[in-house]
């Protein structure tokens, strides 16, 4: 694996544990480039719609916990398979799986596809 992977390896790893788990939606500006583009069509483009996505996740879903169970990278590729979990008060525990794939540019994150598949408990 070339340093650069994993040195993005390194910041993804870092986002998700204080952006995604920490819920620290301001700390978004030093990962994520302004045009960041996002492929959800549910989900807000740039670093604005990201950081309003994270704090509106964590005013709905407090304990949301997001676990990286498998990470790989290459060049400018990062990809990964996520369990989440916590109570979401209007629907209850449930568990969500994800594959998620980040395109990094210069240390930044500027593009994001992801995958997601619900299981009620």
């Amino acid at each position: 694996m070339s340093d650069t992977a994993k040195k993005n390896k390194e910041i993804v790893r870092e986002i998700f544990e204080k952006i995604v788990n920490g819920g620290d939606a301001d700390l978004a500006a030093k990962f994520y480039k302004k045009d960041y583009i996002q492929h959800n069509p549910n989900v807000p483009q740039g670093l604005e719609g990201l950081q309003g996505l994270i704090r509106g996740m964590h005013q709905m879903w407090p304990n949301v916990k997001c676990e990286i169970e498998l990470m790989n990278a290459e060049d400018d590729m990062v990809w990964l398979y996520c369990k989440w979990s916590g109570n979401e008060p209007k629907e209850g525990p449930r568990l969500l799986y994800t594959a998620e794939i980040f395109r990094v540019e210069d240390g930044m994150m500027a593009e994001h596809w992801d995958v997601l598949h619900y299981e009620q408990n």
